[in-house]
């Protein structure tokens, strides 16, 4: 069994402080995705075999959003010192969460797995989409203190390149190119086309192909064809700077699928 006090004082603390209501099934990602790293940071660091290696809700505070997160009994005692001072592996885990977030704030990162950009889009998808504050508190035995906050521009730009991550990771061995011009040759008002043999969507990507080509996008980027379309302005008149992967035939390039977004300019 537990003891009270850790139950009242778990050894993690996710503090929320949304400006909007954040989605259900967002926090829920969010939390799945914090569970699984501390699952592969327990089995990594020998406190605990994958089967034990779960986090716990043990508490949920009203106000800002106070999740107190607890780990399984069979690692609890890997993870506490005397005195309920919280030992060094509490801070290794959650400086691992804050690494994994910083490998985002910029291009690029080493050694990432499609599901590492998948946790890191989860973890901050809730402040990402509904604006805010999180912060990761750790107990230290007395109070809880703050061990990094990550603010809504910040969330943002995690999410954004971990997708862009996440899609060229998923692209594989196919040929990408990045941050190339797209200028729309021909587009229809029905969905993005995320997959089949055909779509309706065509461009020119000077840099590659002077000749207009079928387009499909990306599962995570499908909705910016809607936006492209509901934009006041006329998207024939942008020019859209786009990741693509490239899909060729004999050499011939036979279509575009965009996998990242970095913006439009007004094409002159």
């Amino acid at each position: 069994m537990y003891s009270q006090e850790v139950l009242d004082h778990p050894p993690f603390q996710l503090h929320i402080e949304p400006d909007q209501p954040i989605e259900l099934t967002d926090m829920l990602k969010a939390l799945a995705a914090i569970g699984h790293q501390f699952e592969a940071y327990a089995v990594a660091e020998g406190l605990a075999p994958a089967k034990d290696a779960k986090l716990l809700i043990s508490s949920v505070k009203p106000g800002s959003i106070d999740i107190g997160l607890l780990p399984d009994f069979a690692t609890l005692g890997s993870l506490m010192a005397p005195a309920m001072v919280y030992s060094k592996p509490v801070l290794g885990f959650v400086g691992a969460v804050k690494g994994l977030l910083d490998k985002f704030k910029k291009k690029g990162g080493e050694g990432l797995t499609v599901k590492d950009c998948s946790d890191a889009i989860n973890i901050v998808k809730p402040i990402a989409q509904s604006g805010g504050t999180q912060t990761f508190n750790t107990y230290n035995g007395t109070v809880y203190q703050a061990f990094f906050t990550i603010t809504a521009p910040e969330a943002r730009e995690v999410m954004d390149n971990a997708l862009e991550a996440r899609a060229i990771l998923e692209a594989g061995n196919s040929e990408v190119a990045q941050r190339v011009a797209l200028v729309w040759h021909g587009m229809d008002t029905g969905e993005a086309r995320t997959d089949g043999k055909r779509s309706p969507d065509k461009a020119i990507i000077e840099d590659i192909d002077k000749k207009e080509r079928p387009v499909f996008f990306q599962d995570d980027f499908s909705h910016l064809k809607k936006a492209m379309i509901d934009d006041q302005e006329n998207p024939y008149k942008k020019v859209y700077f786009v990741d693509v992967a490239i899909s060729r035939v004999a050499g011939k390039v036979v279509s575009y699928r965009v996998i990242g977004y970095h913006g439009a300019e007004d094409l002159e």
